[in-house]
């Protein structure tokens, strides 16, 4: 009879005790669905595109340098010296020639007050004076042609040469003669008038 008992309080713990499991794994699953029903959060937005870096600012131009052709009555006064190849009426090159040119052509532009500029060539006394004659005015005529090229009117300057006619220095001297050597600037017309009256050739001979 205990026997009996014993069993029969085994059995209706297990069948009290099966609901409460039951009820308890019904509740996990509905809790399981539910969250399966809700929406998930959106993602997060992608980060905004990166920004082009500013150009860098652009250089300012360098200034322009004030001309270093200087003025003394009629004569035009350049920073450096025209070099010919020897016997030649060419500009010898790497000279820097060109760089003097250019500095006797930012003259004239910047005053066109001056309206025909003489170019002079000059020579030594070596070799005979036609052929002296010759090679400085073609020199003359090189100048002139330089800065037409490169922009000036032809008709605001003119050619002349001189020869051996007008040495500054001692002939006698390779000193001398190389100052001998040379040509020059001069105002011929201002404003479209002589200057100071004086004739525009300068007593030379022109070469066209």
């Amino acid at each position: 009879m205990v026997r009996r008992s014993a069993l029969f309080v085994s059995i209706l713990g297990a069948a009290l005790a099966a609901p409460a499991l039951i009820g308890c794994t019904a509740s996990i699953k509905a809790g399981g669905a539910a969250n399966a029903g809700q929406q998930q959060p959106p993602p997060p937005p992608p980060p905004p595109p990166a920004k082009k870096p500013a150009p860098p600012p652009k250089a300012a131009p360098p200034p322009k340098t004030a001309s270093k052709v200087t003025q003394k009555g009629d004569a035009i006064k350049l920073p450096g010296n025209i070099v010919f190849d020897t016997g030649k009426a060419t500009l010898k090159a790497g000279s820097g020639s060109e760089v003097v040119l250019q500095q006797l052509k930012d003259f004239l532009d910047q005053n066109k007050q001056i309206t025909l500029l003489r170019v002079e060539g000059h020579t030594d006394n070596v070799g005979k004076p036609a052929d002296n004659m010759d090679l400085s005015g073609q020199r003359a005529l090189t100048i002139k042609n330089w800065l037409v090229d490169h922009g000036t009117k032809a008709d605001r300057v003119l050619a002349v040469g001189f020869g051996e006619t007008k040495p500054i220095a001692d002939n006698s001297t390779d000193a001398g003669k190389a100052q001998n050597r040379r040509t020059e600037f001069h105002i011929a017309k201002l404003g479209g008038k002589k200057y100071l009256g004086m004739n525009p050739t300068g007593g030379g001979k022109v070469f066209k």
